[in-house]
């Protein structure tokens, strides 16, 4: 009877794994176990207390491994484990077997996100269930009596362990396992909570199928650099095709398999380096850097006789004379070609026309490149550089304006009626676009030095307020406070005071 169901037990083990292996057949193995356990249960009190190995008695297992993803295995595994127990007056024991079949999922720590997929040793985690059958006697001086004699049971199961790799076909498995029959009475005792056996196994992991080789070149993907390799080409240990000369271009795609060469021109040479292989190039010896054409001789696009690969003007107009570096020659430097310069000996510097002529923008008929004021307005008289001339009545106008610009006493306050001086002012000044201002703030002497140099500064910094106020850009006027350090009369007398009290005005150029 029992040797019947132990019978069942393993053909529905050794069915339902050949299933799932077919299932996941790209990536599963199979394994050999050697076991041991001990007892932890009601006859020792539940102490859980492991690793004495006194009752130790030998069992075996096969087990079946199904890769799922980098991070877990699904197992099946199919084991028999004798346990051992006497109680230490010896006057209780169990002397169990059990033929037990577990499907469990093992956490892999070799995932790729704690050790390396391929490690050489490889923690795990692994918990399932099951189910079991059981055949269990005392075990004591004076009596044998049976247990129970072939009680099927659900089993729980847990444990980690540590897998050696040896290489991609075996490795070495060792493991502890806590497996919980839910069936409290196999060891003659019923209690509250069921009893538990520790399994030691060590176990020999075969593969049972060949490492991937994606491109199939006889090197598995886990070893090979180059894993999309062509079908049919020789590859090296690494699983790269094989490159006789060294140059970095696979033999099969070398059209010069024999000769160093660069990979653009598919493996074959190119000693003057101008991109055309040797085999082709007609001119051989091309300096370094020239353009060439199909044969690998140096191209002259515009036909100067001056080869690109030097030619500053590659496109210089066909039937120009050119210099040596392919550009036009110009012999008065003025940026225009000599072939179309009507002015070819224009002065240096000067700026000239698309014609090679002297440039006078605004026509007062001094050349741009010595005009100093080259915005004169039309019709203004000008000086030998270009500048707008100041006449004599403006400047008297200007003087007499500043004889009518009015403070209110011993501030920095404008009177109104200085409006009319300062107006005429805004108007000479527009009127000469090339000329700036330059205002001067005076003072008679009544009062402290320091006061009279604040009081100067502060009114010519009124009159620049009103000018820009009326639109004169604030960068055309520099306005400076003297104080009374440059009197142009006594300051003993009222009148002499009175005249030392003045902002001058003065136009200048930029």
């Amino acid at each position: 009877m029992h040797i019947k169901n132990c019978t069942k037990l393993f053909l529905l083990t050794t069915l339902l794994s050949v299933a799932l292996s077919s299932t996941f057949a790209q990536k599963s193995a199979i394994g050999f176990h050697v076991t041991g356990t001990e007892y932890d249960g009601d006859l020792n009190s539940n102490r859980h207390k492991y690793y004495q190995f006194k009752f130790l008695q030998p069992g075996g297992g096969i087990s079946l491994q199904q890769y799922l993803n980098p991070s877990f295995n699904m197992v099946e595994m199919a084991s028999y484990d004798r346990v051992q127990y006497q109680n230490d007056t010896k006057t209780q024991g169990v002397d169990a077997q059990f033929f037990t079949l577990n499907i469990k999922f093992k956490y892999k720590f070799n995932n790729g996100y704690i050790f390396k997929e391929g490690a050489a040793i490889s923690p795990f985690i692994i918990a399932g269930l099951g189910a079991t059958y059981i055949m269990s006697k005392q075990f004591a001086i004076a009596q044998s009596a049976k247990i129970t004699d072939g009680a099927v049971k659900a089993n729980i199961a847990a444990g980690a362990g540590i897998y050696f790799r040896f290489n991609d076909a075996v490795g070495l498995e060792l493991a502890n396992t806590i497996n919980m029959p839910l069936f409290d009475e196999w060891d003659g005792v019923s209690n509250s909570s069921n009893d538990l056996y520790l399994q030691h196994s060590v176990g020999l992991i075969f593969a049972l199928s060949k490492p991937n080789d994606t491109d199939k070149d006889g090197v598995p993907d886990k070893k090979d650099k180059c894993a999309n390799t062509p079908k049919g080409v020789k590859v090296d240990a690494t699983g790269c095709p094989i490159d006789a000369d060294g140059d970095g271009v696979p033999d099969y795609l070398d059209k010069c398999p024999a000769l160093k060469g660069i990979e653009v021109l598919n493996g074959c040479p190119d000693t003057d380096g101008d991109g055309v292989a040797d085999e082709v190039d007609k001119c051989p010896n091309t300096p370094q850097g020239a353009t060439v054409d199909a044969t690998g001789c140096t191209l002259d696009t515009d036909g100067d006789g001056v080869p690109d690969y030097v030619d500053k003007c590659p496109n210089t107009t066909q039937g120009a004379t050119v210099d040596a570096t392919g550009c036009t020659l110009d012999a008065d430097g003025d940026g225009v070609a000599d072939y179309v310069d009507k002015c070819p000996n224009t002065p240096k510097g000067a700026t000239v026309d698309a014609t090679g002529c002297i440039l006078d923008t605004d026509g007062d008929g001094v050349a741009d490149y010595v005009d100093k004021c080259p915005n004169t307005p039309k019709g203004a008289q000008v000086d030998v550089n270009g500048c707008q001339v100041v006449k004599e009545a403006v400047k008297k106008r200007l003087q007499f304006a500043t004889r009518g610009i009015y403070f209110e006493t011993g501030k920095s306050i404008l009177k109104k009626s200085s409006s009319p001086m300062l107006n005429e002012v805004v108007s000479i000044i527009n009127e000469y676009p090339d000329y700036n201002l330059r205002m001067g703030g005076h003072t008679d002497a009544v009062g402290s030095d320091t006061k009279n140099l604040i009081l100067s500064q502060d009114r010519v910094d009124a009159v620049k307020a009103y000018l820009v106020n009326k639109g004169v850009s604030e960068n055309r006027i520099e306005a400076t406070g003297f104080g009374a350090i440059r009197p142009i009369a006594t300051n003993k007398t009222a009148q002499g005071r009175a005249k030392n009290r003045r902002v001058e005005l003065e136009l200048f150029l930029k």
